[in-house]
């Protein structure tokens, strides 16, 4: 097989079901890329960006975290907390829930597992804001129109 069959799927929808040529996703390991034959496993997801490549396109997600588990047969499943492709990040949205996080970073008074919460939503929304302006000038491929920012 010169495939991998792939599926996102986060509570709330699947959010892309694909046959991949290759597929690159942040791991609590690092980054790890998996291509046709690669060996079983199952790693924990960072937030951060995934690049999934199919034979005629390139999908730039975002994902929160999660899990990635590669079988036998070469089909790979993610279970998301949350993800959505880079054309459906909301700039503004993203901004504001990085300002909120500063704020609630500046004024923390609590423990340290409400302390890594706070940092947690930093970093998601950080991230999200990396994506939407390193792929603004890409087109979705489903409507042809570009990101929601335009």
């Amino acid at each position: 097989m010169n495939f991998i069959t792939f599926q996102l799927v986060t509570p709330e929808r699947t959010v892309l079901s694909k046959e991949l040529s290759s597929l690159s996703c942040p791991t609590t390991l690092g980054q790890i890329t998996i291509l046709p034959g690669h060996e079983p496993l199952v790693a924990t997801l960072v937030p951060g960006e995934l690049h999934a490549k199919s034979a005629k396109e390139d999908f730039f997600l975002f994902v929160s975290g999660g899990f990635v588990q590669v079988n036998h047969g070469n089909k790979v499943v993610i279970l998301a907390d949350a993800a959505e492709h880079h054309y459906e990040i909301d700039e503004q949205r993203a901004k504001e829930a990085k300002e909120q996080a500063e704020k609630a970073l500046k004024e923390f008074k609590g423990g340290s597992e409400d302390y890594a919460k706070v940092a947690t939503a930093l970093e998601k929304s950080l991230t999200r804001l990396h994506i939407t302006r390193k792929h603004a000038h890409k087109k979705n491929p489903l409507t042809g129109q570009g990101t929601m920012n335009e």
